[in-house]
């Protein structure tokens, strides 16, 4: 499984209120997950960034 489909995987379980919650600061910009989760369905640079970010954080796996 690909570190996208994780991601959505683990954001489709978060209850709604938690979506509004910043997760990851990316670039000195701060992502909530409905934020992070533009960027990564647009496949951005810093959508491929933020996953990077929560392998390392260990909110979703390689």
């Amino acid at each position: 499984m690909d570190k996208a489909t994780q991601f959505n995987k683990v954001y489709a379980n978060l209850p709604l209120h938690l979506r509004m919650e910043i997760v990851v600061v990316a670039q000195g910009e701060p992502f909530t997950w409905n934020s992070a989760r533009l960027e990564i369905e647009n496949n951005s640079d810093i959508g491929r960034l933020i996953l990077d970010k929560l392998v390392k954080m260990e909110i979703i796996k390689k």
